[in-house]
C-alpha cells in the first residue's frame, strides 16, 4: 500500500509540472517583436502607404509584405490585399483579405466594417479555371502569366473576363484558345496538344550548281534546304561536265546537317593521257604521210655520175 500512495504522490507531481510548464508557455503568448523591428515596420508601412497614393501598387506590395515579415501584423495583411486589388490580381486579394479576417482581433475586424462585402465583390470577379491536357509536363500560361504546371489537369482562379490561354510543352505544338471568363463560374479546357513534326534538316550548298536528289528523288537545284524524316539518307548533286557525288548521311529528330560539294570536271576519254599518246601518234603520223603526199620530192642524185647506168 505505501508502494502505491508513493506512486500517487508521484503521478499528482507530474501533472502539476506538466500543467505549470504548458501554463507557462500559453503565458508566453506569440514571440515578442523588438523594438527595432516594429520601427523598421512602421516606417515600411508609411512608405508603402505614400507609394499606394501615387498608383505604386507593385512597390508599396514589396514594402507592406517585408513589414508583415517583420512583425506579422494581421492589418499588413489587409493592406497587402488592397494593394492586389488595385493591381487587378484578384484572386490573390481575396486570398490576403480572407486570411486577415482569420487572424485579425475582433476589435481590428470591426476598424473594416465593409471588410464582407469587399469580399463579395471581389469574389464576383474571379473566374475558375479548369484546364487538362495530355502532354506530360505542360505549362500553363493565362493572359500570358505563367500559371504552373499541369500534371494531368490543374485548377486556378483568375481574374474574369477575356482571357487567352496557352498551354505549352517540349515536342508538342502549343495549345492556344480566346475565352471569356464569366465572373464566379467554373470554365473547364481541354488542351489535348499534337505532336510536333521534328525533321532532320539539310541545307546544301555545291560548286557549281547541281540537281539535288534525296533517296533517288529529285529535290532542285543547288543551293537549297530540305527536310528529311530521321534516319539514313543519300544525297546525289549531279551537273553536266562534273563527276556525280554522293554523300551518305544517318540523321537523328531534330538535326540539322551543312553539305557543301565541290564537284570535279568529269574525267572524260579525251582525258586520259593514254589516249591523248595514242592520238598524238596518230596525228603526228598524219601529218607526215600528209605531207609526203602533198609535196614533190626533190630528184635523187645517188652515188653515180650523170648519165652512167650501174653494170649488172
Amino acid at each position: 500500500m505505501r508502494l502505491f500512495f508513493v506512486f500517487l504522490r508521484g503521478f499528482a507531481l507530474s501533472a502539476l509540472l506538466l500543467a505549470a510548464f504548458a501554463g507557462s508557455a500559453s503565458a508566453e503568448g506569440p514571440p515578442k517583436i523588438s523594438k527595432s523591428d516594429r520601427a523598421e515596420a512602421a516606417r515600411l508601412k508609411k512608405e508603402a502607404d505614400t507609394l499606394m497614393d501615387q498608383d505604386r501598387h507593385v512597390d508599396a506590395l514589396a514594402l507592406y509584405a517585408r513589414a508583415y515579415e517583420l512583425t506579422a501584423d494581421p492589418a499588413l495583411l489587409y493592406n497587402q490585399g488592397r494593394a492586389l486589388e488595385s493591381m487587378g490580381d484578384y484572386p490573390d486579394a481575396i486570398d490576403k483579405l480572407e486570411r486577415f479576417d482569420r487572424e485579425a482581433s475582433p476589435a481590428l475586424r470591426a476598424k473594416v466594417p465593409g471588410l464582407h462585402d469587399l469580399l463579395v465583390d471581389l469574389r464576383g470577379r474571379v473566374a475558375t479555371l479548369v484546364v487538362t491536357t495530355n502532354a506530360p509536363g505542360a505549362r500553363l500560361l493565362v493572359r500570358d502569366k505563367a500559371a504552373g504546371t499541369i500534371q494531368k489537369e490543374t485548377r486556378i482562379r483568375t481574374r474574369a473576363g477575356a482571357a487567352t490561354i496557352e498551354v505549352v510543352a517540349e515536342g508538342y505544338v502549343p495549345f492556344k484558345k480566346e475565352i471569356e471568363l464569366a465572373g464566379g463560374s467554373t470554365v473547364v479546357v481541354d488542351a489535348q496538344l499534337s505532336l510536333k513534326k521534328r525533321d532532320a534538316l539539310i541545307l546544301v550548298r555545291t560548286r557549281p550548281s547541281a540537281d539535288i536528289s534525296v533517296d533517288d528523288k529529285p529535290i532542285g537545284r543547288s543551293p537549297l534546304e530540305l527536310r528529311v524524316p530521321p534516319g539514313e539518307h543519300t544525297l546525289v548533286a549531279e551537273a553536266a561536265g562534273r563527276e556525280t557525288e554522293r554523300v551518305r548521311m544517318t540523321l537523328a529528330l531534330g538535326d540539322r546537317r551543312e553539305v557543301d560539294i565541290e564537284l570535279r570536271e568529269s574525267a572524260g576519254v579525251l582525258s586520259r593521257w593514254w589516249f591523248w599518246t595514242s592520238v598524238g601518234v596518230v596525228v603526228a603520223g598524219g601529218a607526215v604521210a600528209a605531207y609526203a603526199l602533198t609535196q614533190e620530192r626533190a630528184p635523187d642524185r645517188g652515188t653515180f655520175g650523170a648519165g652512167v647506168l650501174p653494170g649488172p
